[in-house]
């Protein structure tokens, strides 16, 4: 899982909050879903119109939460912003196209996790509160809220460390951590050719990526 890098972000051209892929109930998630650190990062990204969480920084452009895709075993996402300010209506499947993409990144079945501030993927939790309140995501509440609901239960990203420090786990584990920021570096690079990222998006990323 390549973090915040992971998912696919692009702008939505829709007037409303109504998704061809939802409304017609394209692909709903449905049944036990636990997500992974990752993804509930992204999610806190995704729902606060990135404003909170650990990828929070600041937007030029304000934007809401559109659609979001979600893997099967919880670890791969894809999503549209939906903009404050619509100037122009199209009639993409943005929902097919979210799905699309997430599973031509995972290898797996992807299903749509949410709709703007409802999650429709039905776990079986309370449908009401399955609708999210934006009080609670700008006071910072959507991780509990996640775990509230049953879709996550902690870290499941990364191993459970130790008191005791063993030298070779360390060396090894800096490896690996080098060894993701190459991996971060080139899906950065991926988004910025195809077009997703403009030049200073993909620059400010690239540098708090590096720090």
């Amino acid at each position: 899982m390549s973090k915040f890098f992971s998912f696919v972000a692009f702008i939505i051209l829709f007037s409303g909050n109504s998704f061809a892929g939802v409304t017609t109930g394209y692909k709903l998630g449905k049944g036990t879903l636990k997500i992974t650190t990752d993804t509930a990062n992204n999610l806190e990204y995704f729902f606060s119109g990135g404003t909170k969480g650990v990828y929070a920084e600041k937007q030029d452009n304000s934007w809401k939460p559109g659609i979001i895709a979600i893997s099967v075993d919880g670890a791969y996402n894809s999503f549209f912003r939906h903009p404050y300010h619509v100037t122009r209506v199209d009639n993409k499947r943005y929902g097919a196209i979210a799905i699309r993409q997430c599973k031509k990144r995972s290898g797996q079945e992807c299903f749509l996790f949410a709709n703007g501030y409802k999650i429709v993927w039905d776990n079986g939790s309370d449908k009401k509160k399955r609708k999210l309140k934006r009080k609670d995501i700008k006071a910072g509440k959507t991780i509990a809220l996640l775990t509230e609901l049953g879709f996550y239960d902690g870290d499941r990203s990364s191993v459970t460390s130790t008191p005791k420090i063993d030298k070779k786990k360390e060396v090894k584990k800096e490896s690996v951590s080098d060894k993701d920021i190459v991996k971060k570096l080139k899906d950065l690079k991926e988004l910025f050719d195809s077009g997703v990222l403009t030049k200073e998006e993909f620059e400010k990323a690239k540098k708090k990526l590096l720090n």
